[in-house]
């Protein structure tokens, strides 16, 4: 009775009452749970255990496998194809967007079913990755043999089932049965990243001529680039042209390698140059981009460590390439991507700064580039196992060169033209006066040299006309050094517009000119110009204060038949005219004076 009351108070007390609940609630939740997991293993079971067939008929398109393909990782790299086939079926997984997957040394077993049903039809298995170390297919055949098919990048051209650029495998004849497919696939260092399908024989030929188009298009491309930029180099002698050509080169022969056609064509018995050229041939292309963009944008002005720094890459890239050939791992292939990384960043910062520092050089440098680094990024990420392969990150680097490198070529022609320009205007301010734009003395010496020279040889009678501007200094006195030397310009132009085109006219001193009328010439021609000079100068002109005259005083000098030349050269000849023309404001009042030459 005791117990029975005691039970009801505690039946009939709050608290208890709530726990009791509580209880009861998880009770059923765990029961819930238990329900759930037990339909979710009755369901799934059965679905790990059934492989779904793909259907092959005369209608079907390219059929990507991975929804009914199943995967399993041999991380001991040792199951033989039987001992795959017996393993159970739970042991496979369905293959989903876990890819890329990183192997290493393991080897990965893929397993699909499919039937053909239309007997004129004929497929092919392909996997589009042309650095895939090695894949093999086996299915049984009618008798129960297996059927084994090989191919890969680490094995010889002669071996494979089918030859081409990447693996491709014919699948069983028409059998009007389910086949079962086995695929093994081995890749050390690159992750892999790209699932297997199935197109027909038509499919594939008509893919296989537009991937051969496109690549002779780009191949075409690099080779009149290379052709343009090497023989601009040889031109100007520009080493910036030499270093595009080179790394255009070395970039293509890297698109080579990586599209498979050096394997295919190149050395298609000698598989080991495969690793071996796409390592090379990428960090050499890497590196003669550093010195491309070093050469150019010359990061010396800068900063001098930095400048050492991108120097360091460049040397450095060619040898890690080297001793990553002698010791070949995994880790070395990580370690080369972070080094490609550095050359990335060194390359953006180099250009950063010069974009920074508002060099017109480097805004091309950065135009043609921007395509190329950010296909160097993509190849990154998928050479780490960020990204799956696919066109971003294979046909996009064909795509970036086909767009940069025209872009690198005009910006360095854009270069080297304003360069050859101004070492032209350089050139010519040597030998031409800067305010009147004439001759200057050192070329009129020379043509009078050759005049003498000529004249006394093959009797040809020349004149030299020394004209000084006789009232320049009263101009630059009275009005000024912009008005002196509006008015050199002004008899620079007087003179110039009577002289013939065959004449020379040159600029010989502060105020004086001296036009050499090459032969024949008579004196009384000779000093037809000489007063048509004089008249010149002095028509009045608005260009000068108070309408102001140009005062000429001119020496006329004759060479005629038979005179001989030995009495001196050029050079003292024309000494002693300018010496006689700045004497002649003596008073006498004459303007024209002839000179015994």
């Amino acid at each position: 009775m005791a117990g029975l009351l005691q039970n009801q108070k505690m039946h009939h007390h709050p608290k208890h009452r709530s726990d009791t609940r509580s209880s009861r609630l998880a009770d059923a939740c765990r029961g819930l749970w238990c329900l759930i997991a037990l339909a979710t293993l009755l369901i799934a079971q059965p679905a790990a255990a059934q492989l779904k067939s793909v259907a092959l008929d005369a209608e079907s398109q390219a059929v990507r496998i991975d929804p009914p393909l199943e995967f399993l990782v041999d991380g001991s790299n040792s199951f033989t194809i039987d001992q795959i086939e017996l393993q159970d079926a739970g042991v496979f997984k369905p293959l989903d967007k876990r890819l890329p997957l990183v192997l290493g040394g393991s080897s990965l077993w893929m397993r699909f079913d499919a039937s053909i049903a239309s007997p004129a039809a004929r497929w092919r298995l392909a996997i589009p990755m042309p650095t895939l170390d090695e894949a093999t297919l086996y299915y049984r055949n009618l008798s129960g043999q297996w059927v084994v098919q090989q191919a890969g990048d680490h094995l010889p051209r002669s071996v494979w089932s089918q030859r081409g650029r990447y693996p491709v495998f014919e699948l069983a004849a028409d059998t009007r049965q389910t086949v079962r497919y086995y695929i093994q696939v081995r890749q050390l260092r690159m992750p892999y990243s790209v699932p297997p399908q199935i197109l027909s024989d038509a499919e594939y030929i008509e893919s296989r001529q537009n991937e051969q188009m496109l690549l002779g298009i780009y191949f075409g491309f690099v080779a009149v680039m290379v052709a343009l930029a090497a023989f601009n180099a040889a031109s100007y002698r520009d080493l910036a042209f030499g270093l595009l050509a080179l790394q255009m080169l070395l970039f293509a022969c890297a698109q080579a390698v990586s599209s498979g056609l050096a394997g295919l064509y190149a050395w298609p018995q000698s598989p080991q140059l495969n690793d071996a050229g796409a390592v090379m041939f990428n960090l050499c292309s890497a590196s003669i981009s550093l010195w491309f963009a070093r050469a150019v944008c010359t990061p010396m002005r800068y900063s001098r460590y930095f400048d050492l720094v991108m120097l360091g890459l460049i040397y450095a890239m060619p040898l890690a390439g080297v001793a990553d050939l002698v010791y070949s791992t995994h880790a070395s292939f990580i370690l080369l991507n972070i080094a490609v990384g550095a050359a990335v960043a060194a390359l953006l910062v180099g250009i950063g700064i010069g974009l920074y520092e508002r060099d017109r050089d480097t805004r091309w440098v950065a135009l043609g580039f921007s395509p190329l680094l950010l296909t160097a990024l993509i190849l990154l990420a998928r050479n780490l196992g960020a990204i799956s392969s696919g066109f971003w990150a294979d046909g996009s680097r064909i795509l970036a060169a086909m767009v940069g490198s025209p872009i690198l070529f005009y910006g360095l022609w854009r270069r080297v033209s304003q360069s050859r320009n101004l070492s032209a205007r350089t050139t010519a301010l040597r030998n031409t006066d800067p305010l009147t734009g004439l001759y200057g003395a050192k070329v009129l010496t020379a043509k009078l040299r050759k005049s003498l020279a000529t004249g006394e040889r093959y009797q040809l009678p020349f004149a030299l006309l020394v004209i000084n501007l006789a009232n320049l200094a009263g101009l630059q006195k009275q009005h000024g050094r912009e008005t002196a030397d509006r008015a050199m310009v002004m008899a620079a132009s007087c003179i110039q517009g009577i002289a013939h085109a065959t004449d020379t006219l040159a600029r010989v001193g502060d105020a004086q000119f001296a036009l050499l009328m090459e032969g024949p010439v008579d004196p009384d021609s000779a000093n037809d110009v000489a007063t048509k000079i004089l008249a010149s100068g002095l028509r009045p002109s608005r260009q000068l204060p108070d309408a102001e005259p140009l005062m000429f005083h001119i020496a006329v000098g004759h060479m005629g038949r038979g005179t001989s030349a030995a009495g001196g050269k050029a050079e003292n000849r024309l000494a002693d005219m300018l010496q006689t023309v700045k004497t002649m404001d003596d008073g006498s009042g004459k303007a024209i004076r002839q000179v015994r030459f």
